[in-house]
């Protein structure tokens, strides 16, 4: 993941571009593709940021996991490799409702401004190189979190805040938000794993109790 080096992408900017968005999506329904249109203008952080507000939901909207964490995927790799993006058609004609948008948003909303109040220009981790193949590697890596069809809590939500930060902090140029997703990504890589031991605990039990009847 490239981080934006340009001093005019703040937090303010990021939401007066996520409400200008917002503003001329006015069909009742909106697919991927056209989402992606307005999107190709911005920077590929806005893109990802809009991306993972699904994730971000309370709910979250049903089958969106798929073609969501695929974009994000996709739009990493072709970073990584410097490649022109090529998407599915299935993922470019999934659609969203209005509502459905509304609630991105309003989410995304909320989230700006809570990283608004710590976030601001500091430190050069995300000019280095190193640091952003780095990035890359690692959103790549909680998208694909976000494909496992866990029904518990918090497997969508917990990599969708550490892909927020992490993109936040290369608009903000801000390595200690950088450090923050770095933290998080830790975390949730935890979480999962203790996730998945609990479950393989819970499988065992289950079959040796089988096999004791």
């Amino acid at each position: 993941m490239s981080c934006d080096n340009n001093s005019e992408n703040t937090i303010l900017s990021i939401s007066e571009k996520l409400n200008l968005i917002k503003n001329s999506l006015t069909d009742d329904y909106v697919s991927i593709e056209t989402l992606l249109e307005l999107l190709f203008n911005e920077s590929i952080h806005i893109m990802i940021i809009v991306l993972v507000a699904p994730f971000l939901l309370t709910v979250s909207i049903p089958g969106s996991s798929i073609p969501f964490g695929i974009l994000i995927i996709l739009l990493e790799i072709s970073v990584l490799f410097n490649m022109n993006l090529h998407l599915p058609k299935r993922v470019l004609n999934y659609t969203l409702s209005k509502e459905s948008i509304n609630a991105l948003f309003a989410v995304l909303n909320k989230a700006m401004l809570c990283l608004e109040k710590i976030s601001k220009p500091r430190g050069h981790l995300t000019e280095n190189k190193l640091f952003n193949t780095v990035n890359s590697l690692i959103i790549i890596f909680l998208a694909a979190l976000l494909f496992l069809p866990l029904p518990i809590p918090f497997t969508d939500f917990a990599p969708a805040v550490s892909i927020l930060i992490l993109s936040v902090s290369c608009l903000e140029n801000d390595s200690y938000l950088l450090v923050l997703g770095y933290v998080a990504s830790i975390l949730t890589t935890f979480y999962f794993i203790s996730v998945g031991y609990v479950g393989v605990e819970i499988i065992k039990n289950v079959i040796s109790r089988l096999l004791c009847c």
